[in-house]
């Protein structure tokens, strides 16, 4: 990062940023390539199965079963632990093992993270901007990413 704000004393280290990180399992069946409440589908053809959106107050990881363009998914238990290191300027999100159903390898696995804001939701937008949405854009059509990467393939 940049940098890592925390105004607000956020538990998680860290507020005015929140992440979604997507994860695609090779071989496993089902997936989707719906961003839930994001407006968006994945870069590169990549389908989820495992959706971990964390800001300064949640850390919540979904599967994909039952999850569409308004629906997270169904919750997964244990989440990620998050490391945030405001003088090194990094947030570290490691996922145990078991949230990801004990692979044996992670090979293949496919990685993709974006961020934007949420509070009770992810902060709307609106042509014009305002103290509580971001400006440029039609919220109900464009999509929700400030910043993301590429499509991490594991080797």
């Amino acid at each position: 990062m940049r940098a890592i704000e925390a105004q607000w004393n956020p538990a998680n280290g860290f507020d005015h940023a929140a992440f979604s990180l997507f994860v695609e399992v090779p071989g496993k069946a089902g997936g989707s390539r719906i961003m839930p409440q994001q407006n968006a589908e994945l870069p590169g053809g990549m389908s989820w199965h495992y959706r971990l959106r964390a800001h300064g107050w949640s850390n919540a990881l979904f599967s994909s079963s039952g999850a569409d363009a308004d629906t997270e998914g169904t919750p997964v238990a244990p989440s990620s632990t998050i490391e945030t290191d405001r003088d090194a300027a990094t947030i570290t999100f490691t996922l145990p093992a078991a949230a990801l159903g004990n692979l044996q390898t992670l090979s293949g696995v496919r990685v993709y993270a974006n961020a934007w804001d949420y509070d009770g939701g992810y902060r709307t937008l609106a042509p014009e901007p305002g103290r509580m949405h971001f400006g440029g854009g039609d919220g109900a059509i464009d999509p929700l990413v400030m910043d993301d990467t590429a499509v991490i393939e594991l080797p």
